[in-house]
């Protein structure tokens, strides 16, 4: 049975403008990056034909991944081709620290608010640990040999994944700034997502050269490697996955399709339910996520 699924759709003016990356709160509020290194964030309005929303500006590059960092959405954590991490008050145009200690680009960005921590992944092959009051890396974490372009933490804050383009799939131990575990992937890895329990690390692979993307799922304890689903033709990549609350399923997709398999069908590979918006204003998804149980929520432009 399919979740109940809340579709919000942005508009961009702006044809020469490029989402990149979305995020939502519990309040429905929106916070969006560009290719041009602009975020805006839009308020919840009740009246269809008003358009509410603030413009962050700082970033001067591409901006490559942002996310709410507390669960109420007071806060965001955004990072950037130009190498900046920026952390920003919500509907306020000036970010309120900037994080300056990695060599390259940022891919990717991740936080752990109940520890209050957040991690960042760069092209510089280099993931770093952070807190949001010291302007200087708790910790550096070195052993892929490409770009990073996923980072995730574990649930229970203690370790933290990263993907790169190598192949690998890194489980750091965040104490010990140590590999506590190493997964080996055929392809790059694109976007890692832990399900809720823990015990699982979901992956997207991306093959340059067939032009195709994976769904994979890694025990943590055996590091043993289930395919979901193999081969999914991709000349647009998959988002990254997410577990629908109180549920077995996840959900993964690209322009206007949802891609929903089950963790706990570890038998049958290319297990995978395909939904499509009709809707032809819709050109393409850019976000999913789920908080409440058996409800989705879909990001589209």
């Amino acid at each position: 049975m399919l979740p109940n699924i809340a579709i919000h759709q942005l508009i961009n003016q702006n044809v020469n403008e490029w989402f990149t990356c979305a995020d939502i709160n519990s309040k429905h509020e929106i916070v969006c990056g560009t290719d041009q290194g602009i975020i805006y964030q839009t308020q919840s309005s009740t009246n269809e034909n008003s358009s509410n929303y603030k413009q962050l500006i700082g970033h001067t590059k591409l901006i490559s991944d942002l996310c709410y960092y507390d669960p109420n959405g007071c806060y965001i954590l955004s990072c950037s081709a130009d190498a900046d991490i920026r952390l920003w008050r919500s509907f306020s145009s000036n970010a309120i620290t900037i994080y300056r200690s990695h060599l390259s680009p940022v891919w990717c960005v991740s936080a752990h608010f109940k520890s209050d921590r957040f991690a960042s992944g760069s092209m510089d092959q280099t993931v770093r640990l952070w807190t949001p009051d010291r302007l200087d890396i708790l910790r550096t974490f070195i052993y892929h040999t490409d770009d990073i372009n996923s980072i995730a933490f574990h649930p229970n804050g203690k370790y933290l994944a990263s993907g790169s383009n190598d192949g690998l799939i890194i489980l750091w131990a965040l104490e010990q700034a140590q590999p506590a575990r190493i997964f080996k992937s055929s392809s790059n890895v694109e976007h890692l997502t832990f399900t809720s329990d823990g015990n699982h690390l979901v992956s997207i692979s991306h093959n340059h050269e067939q032009k195709s993307d994976s769904i994979s799922m890694w025990d943590i304890r055996s590091v043993n490697e289930i395919y979901v689903v193999q081969n999914i033709p991709s000349h647009r990549r998959l988002l990254k996955s997410c577990q629908i609350q109180n549920t077995n399923n996840c959900v993964t997709g690209f322009n206007k399709s949802l891609l929903f398999f089950d963790i706990n069908n570890q038998q049958e590979a290319n297990a995978l339910f395909r939904s499509e918006f009709s809707n032809a204003d819709i050109k393409r998804l850019i976000h999913i996520s789920s908080n409440e149980s058996n409800k989705l929520i879909g990001i589209i432009e």
